[in-house]
């Protein structure tokens, strides 16, 4: 018992040292589709395939269950990125949020290469801004931005069934 106890100590204060994501937003439009633009001047594609409730970076996850933090909208599909030249698809996750009251989208991918991320706030209903980095010094850095593709393509994209 006291083992349990002294686990579940360390895990919540191992929690305790990350940055809490911005709030979640009063109402968050549906995001789902494909979203195409550049990336540092690279090509750049979103995919966003599911939108639904998570849970953010910080708080206490034990198996399925969240005991402490919050729920946030989240974002989950596909994002694909120039890797020296190369057109490289990988799977994307995202938590959504209000920054001074605007929707904020916060962007993590995960290829071979190491991890890219994007931070966009969304300036209109198919347009999304921001920028974003790579762990790696050969990924794409600097400036991003998306328009959404046609609605066509949004119902076609959510049929769609990724693993991780």
């Amino acid at each position: 018992m006291k083992a349990l106890i002294a686990v579940l100590v360390l895990l919540v204060a191992g929690c305790a040292g990350s940055l809490p994501p911005p709030p979640p937003g009063a109402v968050v439009p549906d995001l789902r589709g494909a979203w195409t633009g550049t990336w540092g001047g690279a090509p750049l594609t979103l995919i966003v395939i599911e939108q639904q409730s998570g849970h953010g970076d910080s708080g206490l996850v034990i198996g399925p269950w969240q005991v402490l933090g919050e729920q946030y909208p989240t974002v989950s599909g596909v994002m694909t990125s120039s890797i020296q030249g190369e057109r490289v698809s990988t799977r994307m996750d995202g938590l959504v949020g209000d920054a001074g009251g605007r929707l904020v989208v916060s962007v993590r991918a995960r290829s071979r290469a190491g991890e890219q991320r994007l931070t966009l706030r969304l300036v209109a209903s198919d347009q999304l801004e921001g920028s974003g980095d790579s762990q790696y010094a050969w990924g794409p850095q600097g400036p991003v931005q998306l328009v959404r593709g046609a609605q066509r393509a949004a119902v076609r994209v959510s049929r769609w069934r990724f693993r991780s």
